[in-house]
Order: structure tokens, then C-alpha cells, then sequence
């Protein structure tokens, strides 16, 4: 199977579960601004955002160091079990002593960052979550790792159907707002910790090797500022809203960054599938493999820029659809956000070789680090004059520093040599077109035209700028429709293909 067949196999799957996983927020939204104002969406959000920082905190990064380790233990399974297990174990310990004191001292502790937002009971129900998710997590990523792509789909449905069926109880049924959302992740997290810890008793060996912890530390610490400063790039926007301009206005913004949240979704679940095929290939180094990952490097930046823009141009009309009129203002929000995801796609595709490269891993955190930093200062700058698009504009401007900075470091140690200037090319024309789109002022019947029209103009745009081809995607459209799938791929894998 082609790197590129794969790539898109594996990442339907991925993309499909992973949906779910964020379908718990995103597709019960519209439940969500029905039962619940501004105000009380944006607590949710705030302990959602201090819930990623936790998950940091609580598992140091050790986590991560599953997915690379497999690598080189895969072929003596007591020698994996005995890793995996220190790591989990690790994980365990440093988790309960952690979530014990801030269920002592965090209402004090916490203050100056979930500002008017009350610890008890959501922020320690978020606690209390994290403490049990880091585990379920770490078998999905087990379970990515080996491939099992199917496998990893009927246990992330499976907490979905949990998750989402406890929702609609406790918000809808028993009308307990905030504090039933968060029971249910709540409880969810708990009960597949236990599944989690079922399945793989096999495969691990609890305990605590000094040798294992110390591999996992020095490969996983240096990545804890960079775990830090990409959390800080996704949530620091709706602290900062919340604590210069109000709870209410970082709910409203909640509502924008969930529906732009769809190309961060399809971007992660390519990346789940994209990881394996990479460290593979980065492994082996051969020519084909390398050409391949190129190839495929130019065609998923093209399908980011026209997703991302075909979301951001159907903004206005998707928030009302989605939301009641309080919310209305986030679809303003939308194409910034958007494109801060297509920044992140881009971003996934460029990191990986930092992650491999032993050598090339200790400048991950000075490029998050400083795209965090940026996000920041810009945010306490612009927020408090322009509000929620002062908020949106620093989180873009964040991912692209980052998404830069990837890549002019990594190109010093990636064989693969992308497109770099195409690829900037291509997200410029993208994001100027949907900007464009998503402010005309002009009735829906005339949006449906105008705006599809609009984007074949990009399609247009994305094939000059990316294989100097203007119609690669009508040709391989044709291709499709005569049944030549084979064809239609080998077009942007050999675009001097005569046609």
C-alpha cells in the first residue's frame, strides 16, 4: 500500500474517531447555547482551558515518550512491558499528588487565572477529570502506535455513546447546567480509566526502573515547555478574554473557536495516521519513501487551505445555524481562528522530524516557547482594544511564529526538503480568499452562489501555486469519475504525468 493510501485510510478512521472524541463539546454546541448564556458557556470553557494545562502538569510529558520507545523496544515485549509500566506508573503517582494539592490549596492558587470563575465545584470536577484521563489516552496512543486503527475506533465510540448520553441526562433531563457537563466527563474519564487499565494488564509491568524513567524523562522533559507554550497558543486567548473583558465574551468566543475546532480535528487525525508513517520513513531514509511524504506534503496543505476556507466563508451562515442569537457575534471570529487550525496542520506536517531527531528535539520548546510568548503579548495588548478579533488575531499570529520556526529549524535536519515557499504562498492566497468571503454583506440565496464560486477560484489558485497546474483538481476529478483512482492520486504524486 502507497504511503499516500495509508496515509488516507488510516487518517478516515482517525479523523471519524476523533471527532467524536471532540464531539462531546462541538456537536452538542447547539445544546449547550440552548440550556446555557454566554456566561455560563464561558465557565466551561475556562475549566476546559485549565484542564489542558493540567494534563502538562499531571503527566510531565511521559506520555509521549510511549509512541517513541515502541520503536526500540518493540521486539522484546517483557523489556516494553517493564517501560510502559514505569511510565504508568509515574504518571499515576505524580497525578494523584499533584490533583491531591490542588484540591487543597487550588481555589487560592488558581485565582489569578480562572479569575470570577468559582474552584468549587467546576474547577475541582475538572481536576478530578484530569486525573483519570491521562490513561485512557495513553492506550489510544498504544493503540495508534501498533496501527490498530479499528481497534482505537470502537474504544473512542465507545466513550463518546458514554459521554455524550450522560450529558444530554444530566444538562437536559435534570437541568444541571455547568456542573452536569462536567460530571459527565467526569465519570466518563473513570470508567475507561478502567477500561484502559483492563485491556492493557498484559502488556504492562507496574513498577518503577530507574533506568526506563530516566530514558522517558530526558526524552520527554525538554518537551514539557513545548507542551506548555502549544497549550498556552490554543487557550491563553480565552483566560485572557475572560479575565480584560468578561466571562460572557469568552463564551461568545468559545462558540468560534469550537466551529473553527473542525480543522484542528482533521488536522490531528491525519497526524495520528501521518506519525507512524514518518518516524518510519525518517528511520529507513529511502528515496521513494522520502519523495512520497514531499508528494503528499503538497496535496494535504492544499486540502487544509480549501477546507479551512470553505469553513471560514460559511461562518455567518453555520453560527446561526448552530447557535441562538446571543452567540452571533463569534462568526467574526471563525476565519481567524480557521486558519490558525490550517497554521497547525501545516505545523503537524513540518514537526515531526524534531520529534525523531535526538538532536533536533531540544529546539521544539524554543519554537513553541516563542510563538507562546507572542500569543501572550499580543493578547494582553490587542484584547483589551479589540476585543475577541484582538484575542483571535494573537492565537493566529502565535501559530504561524511556531509553524515558521519548525520549519526553518527543521530543514537543517529533514531529508524531505517541502515546498516551504509554496506552502506560505498557498496559505496566504487561502486566507485572503476567505477573509473575503466571509465579510460580504449579502442575501443567502446570493452567499450559496457567490461563495462556492469563490472558492473554485482558490481550487484554481491552490493548483498553480502548488504543481503550477491551474486545473490538477478538475483532472483529477475526471479521473475519479471515470473510475481511475489510481490516476487521479498519481497526479500530485508525479505531476509531470502527462495528461
Amino acid at each position: 500500500m502507497t504511503l499516500i493510501r495509508q496515509l488516507s485510510t488510516n487518517s478516515a478512521i482517525y479523523a471519524f474517531t476523533n471527532v467524536l472524541q471532540k464531539a462531546t463539546a462541538f456537536l452538542l454546541m447547539p445544546l449547550y447555547t440552548m440550556y446555557l448564556d454566554p456566561a455560563a458557556y464561558g465557565v466551561l470553557a475556562i475549566v476546559t482551558a485549565v484542564n489542558g494545562f493540567l494534563g502538562i502538569a499531571f503527566t510531565l510529558g511521559l506520555t509521549g515518550a510511549v509512541t517513541r520507545f515502541y520503536f526500540e523496544y518493540q521486539d522484546d515485549p517483557t523489556m516494553l512491558a517493564e517501560f510502559w509500566g514505569t511510565v504508568l506508573s509515574s504518571v499515576l503517582i505524580l497525578s494523584a499528588v499533584l490533583g491531591s494539592l490542588l484540591l487543597l490549596i487550588g481555589d487560592r492558587l488558581m485565582r489569578p487565572i480562572i479569575a470570577d470563575v468559582p474552584f468549587w465545584p467546576y474547577v475541582a470536577l475538572g481536576v478530578l477529570a484530569t486525573f483519570f484521563q491521562p490513561f485512557f489516552t495513553t492506550f489510544l496512543t498504544v493503540l495508534q502506535t501498533r496501527n490498530q486503527a479499528a481497534r482505537y475506533a470502537v474504544f473512542s465510540v465507545l466513550n463518546f455513546l458514554l459521554t455524550t448520553g450522560l450529558t444530554i441526562a444530566l444538562v437536559v433531563l435534570m437541568r444541571m447546567g455547568v456542573t452536569g457537563a462536567l460530571v459527565a466527563t467526569l465519570v466518563g474519564a473513570i470508567v475507561f480509566f478502567a477500561v484502559a487499565l483492563y485491556c492493557m494488564r498484559a502488556e504492562i509491568s507496574f513498577g518503577l526502573r530507574w533506568r526506563h524513567l530516566r530514558e522517558a524523562l530526558v526524552y520527554s522533559l525538554p518537551q514539557v515547555p513545548h507542551s506548555l507554550a502549544s497549550q498556552t497558543n490554543a487557550m491563553a486567548d480565552r483566560l485572557i478574554l475572560n479575565s480584560r473583558v468578561g466571562i460572557a465574551a469568552a463564551g461568545i468566543y468559545s462558540v468560534g473557536a469550537m466551529i473553527s475546532m473542525a480543522v484542528e480535528v482533521v488536522a490531528n487525525s491525519v497526524n495520528r495516521a501521518y506519525v507512524p508513517l514518518s518516524m518510519r520513513a525518517l528511520k529507513e531514509r529511502h528515496p521513494s519513501e522520502l519523495a512520497q511524504m514531499r508528494a503528499t506534503g503538497s496535496l494535504v496543505v492544499a486540502a487544509f487551505c480549501l477546507f479551512g476556507a470553505s469553513l471560514a466563508a460559511f461562518a455567518p451562515e453555520i453560527v446561526r445555524l448552530l447557535t441562538t442569537a446571543e452567540f452571533a457575534a463569534a462568526a467574526r471570529v471563525v476565519p481567524v481562528l480557521v486558519f490558525g487550525g490550517v497554521a497547525t496542520a501545516i505545523y503537524y506536517l513540518l514537526v515531526n522530524v524534531l520529534f525523531f531527531d535526538r538532536a533536533a528535539i531540544k529546539w521544539l520548546p524554543a519554537c513553541t516557547l516563542t510563538g507562546a510568548a507572542l500569543n501572550v503579548a499580543l493578547g494582553l495588548s490587542l484584547t483589551p482594544r479589540f476585543g475577541m478579533m484582538g484575542a483571535a488575531a494573537a492565537n493566529l499570529l502565535g501559530q504561524i511564529a511556531v509553524t515558521l520556526l519548525v520549519g526553518t529549524i527543521g530543514h537543517r535536519f529533514d531529508p524531505v526538503a517541502w515546498d516551504y515557499g509554496r506552502y506560505s504562498l498557498a496559505f496566504a492566497s487561502a486566507f485572503a480568499c476567505a477573509w473575503w468571503l466571509s465579510e460580504l454583506q449579502t442575501p443567502l440565496l446570493a452567499a450559496v452562489i457567490i461563495k462556492p464560486l469563490g472558492l473554485l477560484v482558490l481550487v484554481v489558485i491552490l493548483g498553480t501555486v502548488l504543481w503550477r497546474r491551474p486545473l490538477i483538481f478538475v483532472q483529477a476529478l475526471l479521473r475519479v469519475l471515470e473510475r481511475r483512482p489510481a490516476d487521479a492520486v498519481a497526479l500530485f504524486m508525479h505531476p509531470k504525468v502527462a495528461t
